[in-house]
């Protein structure tokens, strides 16, 4: 009777292992998942924020005359919101960054070439 209560003791033993590394694996799955929506949903407030600012401002803004080769003023290109805040999270300077966006406004994917080329 002894050596029946071991061997199902000792299975017991090796399905609660089995359980507890699925666990780990589902846990870091989990993790994984989060933090991909958490970066795809600032992705997506960014874009959107960059639609936004350019459907606000193109109606109501007068036409600036550019008369320079590249498409910037002469204080420097014009940097959406987003691009901003990227440009700071990645610790990129605007100052280097070619804007590819209307009239060359620097947009977020400007900031990010620039951190990638940088790297």
């Amino acid at each position: 009777m002894a050596k029946k209560a071991d061997k199902a003791l000792k299975k017991l033993r090796k399905a609660v292992t089995k359980l507890e590394e699925q666990n780990e694996r589902l846990t870091e799955t989990l993790e994984r998942t989060s933090e991909d929506q958490a970066e795809a949903l600032r992705e997506i407030r960014d874009l959107l924020e960059e639609r936004l600012t350019d459907r606000d401002t193109a109606p109501s803004e007068p036409a600036r005359e550019d008369h320079s080769p590249n498409g910037e003023t002469e204080e420097g290109p014009e940097v959406t919101e987003a691009a901003q805040r990227r440009a700071k999270e990645l610790g990129v300077d605007l100052s280097g960054v070619k804007g590819t966006g209307s009239g060359g406004r620097v947009l977020v994917k400007d900031v990010e070439a620039a951190a990638d080329g940088s790297r």
